[in-house]
């Protein structure tokens, strides 16, 4: 959440590039147990028996997915739309969003126009949607190989945001903190063809696991805390957010069901370029 408490005033764009560390803790707990060399090497086996190690190493990817611990680069447009509006895109790690924030406190004009400072405060709504895929992951590649597993998720967002200017209309920067909430909506499917259950009646032919299609939905609160410095069109930020993540319980192969909770800790920074609209040239009639 880089964004600050003053909205793009009117025509105005914004556009910037950040790099996003996420680091959680609920993938470092499963992966202990989960131990993915362990995934790795049952990844060229043709047949795999069900056990409590492919319970764990499944449960580890789940939670993988759902808070991927690694970086991201992140590309984002914001334009103004004026009465204290502006409407944004976000790209980020195969993940893409639109957001609208509404400013409520302070001045919206742009620093050329105005000499005002202060404080500002806006409250915005972001949807974003993701199919999780894992070219981008190689190391899980082996993984999704051994439960076939598709996810896709979509998420709606709260946040709220307070920003103190460093100069008129955040002219030199911006010191910015706020909380968010935010609903998400997870459809996955796990279809192995490699993993087997095992039959108590050894004369029968071992049979593939069931596949499993499930939803889960769940809720995630944090704060965040920026830091934007620069001069009227280039900006550099940095940024720290945190979030409790209830990830609720999650169906495994095998019909047992794991609840995966964690805290992620996002450090991030990047570059920001503003653009103002082009001033209409003022012609006079001469007498």
């Amino acid at each position: 959440m880089l964004n600050s408490g003053k909205v793009v005033p009117k025509n105005q764009v914004r556009i910037g590039k950040n790099y996003t560390f996420n680091i959680s803790s609920a993938p470092i707990a499963q992966s202990v147990r989960g131990s993915y060399n362990l995934g790795n090497s049952l990844s060229t086996k043709d047949t795999i028996y069900y056990d409590q190690q492919i319970e764990h190493i499944n449960a580890a990817l789940l939670s993988y997915c759902l808070d991927p611990i690694g970086y991201n680069d992140e590309l984002y447009f914001r334009y103004g739309l004026g009465k204290r509006m502006d409407l944004g895109f976000k790209s980020s790690g195969g993940a893409y969003a639109f957001d609208m924030m509404y400013q409520f406190l302070g001045s919206n004009s742009n620093f050329i126009d105005s000499d005002k400072g202060g404080y500002y405060g806006s409250v915005g709504l972001q949807y974003s949607w993701q199919n999780f895929r894992f070219l981008n992951y190689p190391m899980f590649d082996k993984l999704e190989r051994i439960f076939g597993l598709e996810m896709s998720r979509k998420d709606i967002t709260l946040p709220v945001i307070f920003s103190k200017s460093f100069g008129p209309e955040e002219r030199t920067g911006c010191f910015s903190f706020g909380v968010v909430y935010s609903q998400s909506f997870i459809k996955y499917k796990i279809t192995s063809k490699t993993v087997y259950a095992v039959s108590d009646a050894t004369h029968l032919s071992p049979e593939l696991v069931a596949p499993i299609n499930a939803k889960v939905n769940y809720g995630s609160y944090g704060t965040f805390l920026n830091v934007k410095i620069g001069r009227r069109y280039v900006f550099f930020n940095f940024s720290l957010a945190a979030y409790y993540q209830d990830y609720g319980k999650y169906l495994l192969l095998g019909g047992n069901t794991r609840t995966l909770k964690g805290i992620s800790i996002i450090p991030s920074y990047g570059v920001q370029f503003n653009i103002l609209p082009k001033k209409k040239k003022v012609t006079g009639t001469q007498v």
